[in-house]
């Protein structure tokens, strides 16, 4: 694909970040984008640190915060990362006249309006968005087909439902507070380990199993908000893209090949 197609992907969890890398990977001029800071568990198998770091890897790729605009020409310049760009989506579509916009609904993050209005192909992640009506095409992310590229008007079916799968265990805030542990993501933990504290209470696995996802050191949160993922495997995967998510990003990237024509490359030399 041409490198000159620019794509701005809307979201920073795990979806989001394996399209953009896969994008990135693929020669287009990538950016990610999310206003609201993040607050995924899984945070080895996603780009969502950088909002707070500055950088992420993942899969031998780089995202960086770009907050300001030097930073990001230097990303495109360069194309030695993928640059993370931060507050109002209008900003970030200002800054660069962007082919296409991938977006994600995600946690507490607002939804755009009129996001089939904003570029020339819009494609939305997941089953929250009606082809035709809020984006131009869909990428299904669940159940036995994740990465079907649905059409204008078309929904995922019944036999794609996401079965509910019992892999993990979720430890929960006993109380409002400031989570602070000494765990990493990937540490083995045996049922009733404490995991670390909301204030004085001490948060509590209920299940064996390894780390695969964790509240950020610090990190606000009320009593029941998730801090920690345990899978019940103890050699379940916890860094890098997902298989599933990998059949995301190419159903992403075959989408935007299936309606590159037609669409006119942006030259990097022209732009003023």
């Amino acid at each position: 694909m041409s490198e000159e197609l620019s794509v701005l992907v809307c979201g920073i969890g795990e979806e989001a970040s394996a399209a953009a890398r896969a994008l990135f990977a693929e020669g287009y001029a990538v950016a990610l984008y999310r206003s609201t800071a993040p607050l995924m568990l899984r945070r080895r198998m996603c780009f969502a640190d950088a909002w707070y770091d500055g950088y992420a890897l993942l899969d031998g790729i780089e995202a960086r915060r770009a907050d300001v605009n030097a930073e990001f020409m230097l990303a495109f310049q360069t194309r030695d990362f993928i640059p993370l760009l931060r507050g109002s989506l209008d900003e970030a579509i200002d800054r660069w006249p962007w082919h296409v916009i991938v977006i994600a609904r995600e946690d507490k993050e607002p939804e755009p309006t009129a996001l089939r209005d904003l570029v020339e192909l819009s494609i939305g992640l997941g089953r929250g968005f009606t082809p035709g009506v809020d984006c131009d095409l869909a990428v299904d992310t669940e159940g036995h087909d994740p990465g079907a590229i649905l059409g204008p008007h078309e929904k995922p079916s019944a036999s794609r439902a996401r079965p509910i799968a019992a892999d993990h265990t979720l430890a929960c805030a006993p109380a409002a507070g400031l989570f602070r542990t000494d765990l990493s993501i990937g540490a083995v933990v045996e049922a009733g380990a404490t995991l670390g504290f909301v204030g004085e209470a001490a948060v509590v696995t209920a299940a064996a199993g390894r780390v695969r996802g964790l509240a950020r050191k610090e990190q606000a949160v009320v009593v029941g908000s998730p801090l920690a993922e345990i899978a019940l495997d103890s050699a379940a995967c916890v860094a890098g893209v997902s298989s599933r998510n990998k059949l995301v990003a190419r159903g992403v990237a075959f989408a935007i090949e299936m309606e590159n024509e037609g669409i006119e490359p942006f030259s990097f030399a022209n732009w003023r």
